[in-house]
C-alpha cells in the first residue's frame, strides 16, 4: 500500500530544486523517494549537514547538485 508524504516548501526553493533534479534526468518525487530509501537502507541520512555562518544559497545548490550526480552515477537511472 502506498502512502503520501506532503512537504511544504517556499515556491522559489521548489522551483530551484526542480531545475537541479531535472537537469540530471530526475524529478522531485523520485529524488525524495531516493532520499527515503537510502536513509532506511543506511540507517542514517545520506547527506553532509553543516552549520556554516557564511552559508550562501548558491553553495547549497552546488552541494545538492554534487550529491545528486553522485547518487545518479552510483545507482544509475531511477524509476518507480
Amino acid at each position: 500500500m502506498n502512502a503520501t508524504l506532503t512537504v511544504r516548501l517556499d515556491s522559489d526553493l521548489k522551483a530551484k530544486f526542480t531545475r537541479v533534479v531535472e537537469s540530471i534526468g530526475l524529478d522531485a518525487p523520485t529524488v525524495v523517494r531516493m532520499l527515503v530509501k537510502q536513509t532506511v537502507n543506511k540507517g542514517a541520512i545520506p547527506l553532509t549537514l553543516n552549520a556554516d555562518s557564511d552559508y550562501e544559497y548558491s553553495s547549497g545548490e552546488e552541494d545538492t547538485m554534487r550529491f545528486m550526480e553522485s547518487i545518479h552515477a552510483e545507482w544509475g537511472p531511477w524509476s518507480d
